[in-house]
Parts: structure tokens; C-alpha cells; sequence
């Protein structure tokens, strides 16, 4: 019975991720160019739903990277 529960929890949050990607994706474009000599920055999405109280005071973004070739 508890096992239902988390089945459908977890059904609906995918629906729900879906239902989010595909609004996204039609107003923002799916690759992004970047030139040479600029900055960018990624984003460690595996510390950005975490519960752990020593993964919470690590930096989710990275240091700025600068493009060299594309």
C-alpha cells in the first residue's frame, strides 16, 4: 500500500517534469553557441536538491571558465 504511494508520487513528478520541459524547450532554444573568449559558468545540479547538511555549503556553480576554440 505505501509502495502505491510512492509509485504514483513519482509517476506524477515525471508527468510534471515533462509538462514543464516541453513549455521550456518552445520559448528557450535547445543549444546554446558560445564564442571565443567568453565566460561561462556551470551549474552542479546533483547539490541542488540535497539533504545533506555538509553538501548544502558547497558552491552549486563553478568557477568562471573562459571559451579558447570552438
Amino acid at each position: 500500500q505505501q509502495l502505491d504511494g510512492y509509485n504514483a508520487t513519482i509517476r506524477h513528478a515525471i508527468k510534471r517534469k515533462a509538462t514543464f520541459d516541453k513549455r521550456v524547450l518552445a520559448h528557450s532554444p535547445r543549444e546554446v553557441i558560445f564564442d571565443e573568449g567568453q565566460l561561462v559558468q556551470f551549474f552542479h545540479s546533483n547539490l541542488h536538491n540535497t539533504l545533506e547538511a555538509r553538501r548544502k555549503l558547497l558552491p552549486k556553480w563553478s568557477v568562471p571558465y573562459q571559451i579558447k576554440e570552438r
